[in-house]
């Protein structure tokens, strides 16, 4: 029974063997009392041996987990309604009501030849929903760009912080100096932009010794990320082609 305070999430996939069980176990792991998960799958099957061995590698607790249909699920009692495989998304999407639905897209670790599939994936998963339990800690009222386009189009529209998604889509992660230098503007105009990206959830960032590092969020839905690549890709001018090194004078 889901406890009307916690924030809930299902993850869905197709047999439920594998990338939505694992996301289940690791969700679990690092969340509190204040969070409820579930997982699903649109044709279940059984988990698989090699799934429960990457989470176990990566310290996930496995035990109670099994695969269930979204037939027994009631996705009323779920605040967010996450798919990870197209199938998933196109199946299921539209029964959702007023719940935040969040399309991530895996491949499939069962189908893959590559012998490290399934470690990639547990890791992978691990730190896109570190970062979405981040943001579903903050106490904001401001919308969060995983679960709203217009919002996310809206802060994109701002050339400035355009182009600084776009050099970190490029160079995958800068500080502030490096903006400041790159861009000519002044600090706190860089500043401001960057704690509006972060605030809607754009960005994530980690401090090391003296400086803080963004990143784009790992945990945004795939069709913003494919937007942003895209974008980097076909308007590569609007990326500077060098930055300032960190050691090299930045403070």
């Amino acid at each position: 029974m889901i406890s009307n305070s916690s924030i809930s999430v299902l993850f869905l996939c197709t047999a439920n063997s594998a990338r939505s069980l694992m996301a289940e176990s690791i969700f679990r792991q690092f969340a509190g009392a204040d969070f409820a998960v579930a997982s699903a799958g649109t044709e279940p099957t059984q988990p698989e041996p090699a799934a429960l061995a990457a989470l176990k590698q990566l310290g996930v607790a496995t035990e109670g987990l099994r695969s269930k249909a979204i037939s027994d699920i009631e996705f009323n009692n779920y605040d967010y309604v996450i798919s990870l495989c197209d199938r998933a998304r196109t199946e299921c999407q539209t029964l959702c009501g007023d719940q935040h639905f969040i399309a991530w897209d895996f491949p499939d670790p069962v189908t893959s030849k590559k012998t490290d599939a399934f470690r990639k994936t547990a890791h992978e998963l691990s730190e896109r929903i570190k970062m979405l339990l981040l943001i579903l800690r903050k106490k904001s009222d401001r919308p969060q760009l995983f679960d709203a386009p217009h919002e996310f189009f809206k802060i994109m529209a701002d050339p400035l912080r355009l182009q600084m998604i776009l050099m970190l889509q490029h160079y995958g992660e800068l500080c502030v100096c490096q903006f400041v230098d790159a861009t000519e503007m002044s600090q706190p105009k860089v500043s401001r932009h960057l704690a509006q990206l972060r605030e809607y959830g754009l960005l994530a960032d980690r401090k090391n010794q003296r400086w803080v590092y963004y990143r784009i969020n790992p945990a945004l839905q795939d069709w913003m990320a494919t937007i942003i690549k895209t974008t980097a890709t076909y308007h590569a001018s609007l990326i500077p082609q060098q930055v300032k090194d960190v050691d090299n004078g930045c403070v």
